[in-house]
């Protein structure tokens, strides 16, 4: 199963909101942005590379492969905020952006400081 291949370790400290991003090629020419506010969870960035690498086949559009992605970290972290944007230039430019967030989360600040990619 896919989601076998994430590797999970505690927060260092949950009390705190702090943004992670990774990055990565899911597929041969597919851009990946992760983007995260933890909750009691964090990647291990090493197992998410070689999750990453099961997406080599995806059978499916970006639009599908978003959705999967966003999935699979839902599960297996449950992160207080989570954006995932996946792009590709060819044969046309693509890009699929898709966030999610705990419904009692909220923090205005942080959000207002993310730059938009």
């Amino acid at each position: 199963m896919r989601r076998d291949r994430l590797v999970t370790q505690p927060s260092p400290d949950p009390r705190h909101d702090y943004l992670v991003e990774l990055r990565g090629e899911p597929q041969g020419g597919t851009r990946l942005l992760l983007r995260l506010v933890p909750d009691r969870l964090v990647l291990e960035p090493a197992g998410f590379a070689g999750y990453l690498g099961g997406f080599a086949d995806f059978p499916g559009g970006l639009e599908a492969l978003a959705l999967a992605l966003l999935d699979d970290i839902n599960n297996e972290l449950v992160p207080r905020w989570v954006e995932v944007t996946v792009e590709r230039d060819a044969p046309l430019p693509h890009r699929v952006v898709i966030e999610d967030r705990q419904p009692t989360w909220d923090n205005p600040q942080l959000m207002g400081r993310l730059r938009r990619v």
